[in-house]
């Protein structure tokens, strides 16, 4: 044990005496989730969570390789090495460690839960006196200081200190909700504490701090975790540096993102500023978002809610992409207005988060309808059958995009967050409104106890169209969600058992439909950096293969049910009739679907686009989550959503 490890567990019993009481909530949510120990997901899907958990989180070996080599970023402090900016690799470690302290508190898996404590203890170690864990050498490097330098050495103005570091905090601290070691809180509140000291030592403004071009963004997404834990603690401090903050997004100098006031001008998100592909990065926006409405439950401050309301309907509108959520690779484009998809699944996973979020807070069962388009098919497309990797971004045809994140094996970005996804997911299916009324939000299998009663989920949904609820326990009223995009849902009940009937409603919806409002002098250069960033590579040999297939003209993809369907060489599609560009876009076809066996997808469907008077279009399809959830072997998982 290193002399600044002892410090900071002699210095437990000091922190908790000046912060031992938890600090009241102003506004209580709408919605009380289940506890994740009454809940198992089952099903197709859930058997997909199982493996993913098993594996990655589970496994002693492969849990202890990957550990091993996120904690390395702090043992050898060298995120920094180029000294004139940095890395994240940082931020691995705290991913991987959220996601593991919510499984711990699904599974209630004893041998688990201690491999959860001991790993935040080896952490630990590298922690300084002064509270300092991070992957930085130099501490204080926490902005661009010369960013010609920078530029010069780096190719961009990167900087991910604080950032790193608050996926620690975070981490640790929902280990030590799992776990109940008071020695992790007294290392969160120490690290914490640090985090805020070098941010009022260094002076600069939170909004030029981090990789500039994000303008604060990413270090200012410490809200949620900052207000969490002052929930817990009731340390003031947290709350006053949080309130710091919020005037940084309410400016009469009009300085990017200004939330406040860009939010209330109804303009699209894109269009707030000149070259959104710079600055509108997605999940570290949609980060801040999320402080914003802890914000409003700490405090009542109402229009933090309203505020994130009208943003996310706008990334809603103008953002909304061709798989059931938003944003084009990992920007704020105009993703609604663009013929082709790509996305980073990390903001799919930040956009349910969000939902999930506004959900319990409001009751308002549009959030939820959001999360099951997304949970079913952009995210978990990205999801790796075998349940040892993810890609790192989903496409609309081609391949997904699998790649390393700084050289690291183990881990990027998306992958150490995958599990946050299926545990928020699972917070959903079944919640309970303030008048003691039952809501079923989601339909896929799944067994929930709430309150004492048992809900039972089967039926084979999203596949399949006939849904059974039954229910044990003395409920004094039950509702079920009726999905958006459901034209008819038939429930009928008999002794405590509930059927549920879906039109599933075949249908195919067009693709960038929605005009860009982006001022033209701007879009050229931004559909420049869309065409490369779809093939997720700027050198002029990589990503040939995806290149050529970008779309330069709308066309249809195929839905049934909250499911995206897709053609897939899976199912014996050749690369001809994937790569076909034409489209049957405005041409008054409709589609028949009729399901055949196949054992490679999770469901499959013969597609047969009619018209009167016209030869029918012939195409097998599947599930698109199925369609390429591998990161091996182009040739085998080569797809096209496009009609």
């Amino acid at each position: 044990m290193n002399e600044s490890y002892q410090i900071i567990s002699a210095a437990f019993a000091v922190s908790l005496s000046l912060s031992a009481f938890p600090a009241a909530i102003t506004v209580k949510d709408a919605m009380r989730s289940p506890e994740l120990k009454d809940v198992r997901l089952e099903g197709w899907l859930g058997a997909k969570m199982d493996r993913f958990i098993s594996k990655r989180l589970v496994d002693p070996f492969l849990r202890e390789q990957i550990f091993d080599e996120a904690r390395q970023a702090f043992e050898f402090r060298n995120d920094d090495d180029a000294k004139v900016g940095g890395l994240w690799r940082g931020e691995f470690w705290g991913k991987e460690m959220l996601s593991s302290a919510r499984v711990a508190e699904y599974l209630q898996n004893r041998e688990f839960l201690s491999f959860v404590r001991e790993e935040c203890h080896r952490l630990m170690k590298f922690q300084d006196a002064d509270g300092y864990l991070g992957s930085y050498s130099d501490k204080d490097l926490i902005h661009v200081r010369d960013q010609k330098a920078c530029m010069q050495k780096m190719g961009w103005l990167s900087n991910w200190n604080l950032w790193n570091r608050k996926y620690a905090i975070w981490g640790m601290f929902m280990a030590y909700k799992a776990t109940d070691d008071k020695t992790i809180l007294a290392s969160v509140e120490a690290q914490l504490n640090n985090w805020i000291d070098v941010v009022r030592r260094t002076g600069v403004p939170m909004c030029d701090l981090g990789t500039t071009v994000m303008n604060g963004m990413p270090p200012m997404s410490i809200l949620k975790p900052l207000l969490m834990i002052y929930e817990e603690t009731g340390n003031r401090k947290y709350l006053d540096f949080a309130s710091e903050m919020l005037p940084l997004w309410d400016r009469d100098d009009g300085r990017c993102p200004n939330f406040f006031r860009n939010a209330a001008s109804g303009k699209a998100l894109h269009t707030w500023y000149p070259e959104p592909q710079r600055w509108a990065k997605s999940y570290e926006m949609l980060s801040c978002l999320d402080g914003l409405l802890e914000y409003y439950r700490v405090t009542g401050e109402r229009r933090c809610l309203d505020t994130v309301v009208k943003i996310r309907d706008l990334l809603d509108k103008y953002e909304a992409n061709p798989f059931g959520g938003i944003g084009f690779a990992d920007k704020f484009i105009g993703a609604a207005s663009r013929p082709n998809g790509a996305s980073e699944i990390c903001d799919a996973i930040h956009w349910m988060r969000l939902n999930v979020d506004l959900y319990l807070i409001t009751g308002e069962d549009r959030y939820m309808d959001s999360v099951e388009m997304c949970y079913y098919n952009n995210f978990f497309a990205g999801v790796d059958r075998d349940g040892l990797f993810s890609a790192f971004a989903v496409r609309a045809n081609a391949r997904h995009e699998h790649k390393i994140a700084c050289g690291y094996a183990y881990s990027h970005c998306c992958l150490n967050n995958i599990p946050r996804s299926f545990m928020d997911f699972a917070s959903t299916v079944v919640t309970l409104d303030k008048e003691g009324v039952f809501h079923v939000n989601q339909f896929a299998d799944a067994t929930v106890t709430l309150n004492g009663v048992k809900f039972t989920i089967r039926g084979g949904y999203p596949v399949e169209n006939k849904v059974t609820v039954e229910i044990v326990g003395s409920p004094k009223k039950v509702v079920f969600r009726k999905p958006s995009w459901c034209p008819k849902m038939d429930v009928t009940e008999n002794g405590g058992t509930y059927v549920l009937s879906f039109d599933m409603n075949p249908r195919l919806i067009a693709a960038a439909q929605v005009p860009n409002p982006q001022d033209p002098s701007t879009i050229e250069e931004t559909d420049k950096w869309a065409a490369k960033r779809n093939a997720f590579a700027w050198q002029k040999d990589v990503g040939l293969d995806v290149r050529r297939l970008y779309r330069k003209t709308p066309a249809l993809a195929l839905w049934n049910g909250p499911l995206l369907l897709a053609k897939s060489r899976r199912l014996g599609m050749n690369t001809e009739q994937l790569e076909d560009d034409t489209s049957v876009i405005g041409k008054g076809y409709r589609p028949i679907l009729t399901r055949i066996e196949s054992d490679r997808v999770m469901a499959a469907w013969d597609v047969r686009l009619v018209k009167e008077g016209e030869k029918d279009i012939t195409a097998k399809v599947c599930d698109f989550q199925s369609v390429a959830d591998f990161r091996f072997g182009d040739s085998f998982t080569w797809f096209s959503i496009w009609f």
